[in-house]
């Protein structure tokens, strides 16, 4: 009876909270800290500590229909664990990410032209940095993961003890005398290796905890940017994720920056980004993979499309006023845009499957006439317009792709005219490859003299690779002695190898040291035949 007017009331049991991902990784037990806290297990390591919830219960066997969108997946929660003056992670290789160091690495901001890309300058990053005072656990979250991509990529230039540790380094971005040196700059490359894999190990274990891959945005999409470049220093990763996944935000942020007119409407964010999509695919051609950048891309990013290479030619050879200022924009733009075109076109040449069919005639000599007018651009180019040589290495991958196919074993026909007519095919291409070798040297003298591209050095040393084998030719089949302007192309390669040297280590293998040997040697020859007797000096 008293029992029936006592009211029963159930006290539900607090649910515990999830295990954090480094505690489920490692699976050891996790003791989740109220309030977003790190675990003391994530605290210890100093790591960034991630909690993704996990729905419980019993799945329902009629799940409601609705649309998956990005932000109807779970968001992780961040706690970022970096304390200044502290070690990323467990490597003793990794810098300490003081604010002194951290500040360093931000003006290495001036000095490589890979971050005036128009996302990073997008962001916020350079203010961000500077309200916290370069202390980066004082960041948000995607801000942190861009922030130490950014650290990672400049300790690729960067002078810091930190990063070279003892020995000889320079004083300043700019220290002439230094850079002028020839082995030290290889030693330092190899000096530098260690401070800046791990840097990019702990980027990538930060980008990959706070979903950097997975949701877009400018800081996201610019960290994904740089993660690729330093994928490209050290020639790994072929499948490009981070550049699948960056050209991926691209197309679902670009919408929302055209009503604000920041990025991508006035017309020199036009420029730039036919610049950025230009490099994008630079890199495509290199390994011979599927551009990433579609035709719409192009035209929601870069502009309308320009009028034909034949036109801008025309216009260029009729106009009498020779300075730089009327060509910097109108005529940059289209030559990068058109460029961004025809990598894309090589690609149904040279690519994987284009590999299984037979040579598409039709589509070679297209190529060859569009390289033979983009030649004669480039050659007016570079007297009005500064550091316009680097675009002609599309003409590389295309013989390449010539030479393979002639080959016996390559070729998939035995027909005799076949054979001839790629033959024909191959030696006019090898014309434009010797041309395009010649412009880009002279394009490479008209960089500053300091200057930093670790992330094309495969570009360059295939490019070196290319002159050292045209003068070992003539050496054996020619009994004059190399052009001074010969020389001076082999000494510019040789040169930039040498200053990639300062930035990675692969520039200190064996076989970059035989290459600039031979480059080296070659030009030490035609130095000597030049004071020969009967040579008129």
């Amino acid at each position: 009876m008293f029992a029936s007017s006592i009211q029963i009331t159930a006290i539900a049991k607090p649910k515990k909270p999830s295990a954090c991902n480094p505690c489920k990784a490692r699976r050891v037990l996790c003791h989740p800290q109220p309030g977003g806290a790190a675990c003391p297990r994530c605290m210890e390591r100093k790591i960034i500590c991630t909690t993704t919830p996990v729905p419980r219960g019993r799945p329902r066997k009629n799940p409601p229909k609705s649309s998956l969108s990005l932000s109807a997946l779970p968001q992780p929660t961040h706690t970022i664990l970096s304390p200044v003056g502290s070690s990323c992670g467990f490597s003793p290789d990794c810098p300490d990410l003081s604010p002194e160091f951290v500040s360093h690495c931000f003006d290495g901001l001036e000095v490589d032209f890979q971050y005036w890309h128009p996302l990073i300058t997008a962001t916020s990053i350079k203010s961000d940095i500077r309200a916290v005072s370069c202390q980066l656990h004082l960041l948000s979250p995607q801000s942190y993961v861009l922030a130490l991509c950014i650290v990672a990529y400049a300790s690729l230039t960067s002078f810091h003890e930190f990063v070279l540790g003892e020995g000889p380094r320079p004083d300043s971005y700019k220290d002439l005398n230094f850079f002028s040196s020839r082995q030290e700059l290889l030693r330092c490359g190899v000096r530098r290796a260690p401070a800046y894999r791990a840097l990019r190990t702990e980027a990538l274990k930060a980008a990959l905890d706070a979903c950097t891959i997975l949701l877009p945005s400018n800081e996201n999409a610019a960290s994904c940017y740089l993660l690729d470049l330093m994928d490209q220093v050290d020639f790994c990763n072929t499948g490009r994720p981070f550049a699948t996944a960056y050209m991926a935000h691209l197309r679902v942020l670009a919408p929302t920056w055209w009503p604000s007119s920041k990025t991508a409407l006035t017309f020199g964010g036009f420029v730039r980004w036919t610049g950025a999509l230009l490099m994008e695919s630079l890199i495509s051609t290199r390994k011979r993979t599927p551009l990433l950048v579609t035709s719409h891309d192009q035209l929601f990013l870069c502009g309308p499309e320009p009028p034909p290479l034949e036109i801008l030619l025309d216009s260029l050879e009729s106009s009498e006023d020779h300075s730089i200022v009327p060509f910097r924009w109108a005529t940059l733009r289209p030559y990068l845009f058109h460029f961004t075109t025809l990598a894309r076109h090589l690609d149904g040449i040279a690519g994987d499957f284009a590999r299984t069919r037979p040579l598409n005639e039709g589509a070679i000599l297209n190529l060859l006439k569009s390289l033979s007018t983009m030649h004669s651009i480039i050659s007016l180019l570079l007297d009005r317009i500064e550091r316009a040589g680097a675009p002609a290495v599309s003409a590389s991958p295309f013989y390449r792709e010539l030479q393979y196919r002639e080959n016996s074993s390559n070729c998939p026909s035995p027909n005799p005219r076949v054979r001839e007519r790629l033959a024909t095919l191959r030696t006019q291409a090898h014309e434009l490859v010797v041309l395009g070798q010649r412009e880009l040297a002279r394009g490479i003298r008209r960089l500053p003299k300091i200057h930093y591209l670790p992330a094309h050095g495969e570009t360059i040393r295939a490019w070196a690779e290319f002159a050292a084998e045209e003068a070992d030719a003539h050496a054996h089949g020619d009994a004059s002695p190399l052009s001074a302007e010969v020389a001076r192309d082999l000494e510019t390669y040789a040169n930039e190898l040498r200053l990639l040297g300062y930035s990675i280590d692969v520039a200190s293998t064996p076989q970059t040291s035989a290459l600039i040997e031979r480059l080296e040697n070659h030009v030490d020859r035609a130095i000597v035949s030049l004071f020969l007797p009967g040579n008129g000096t």
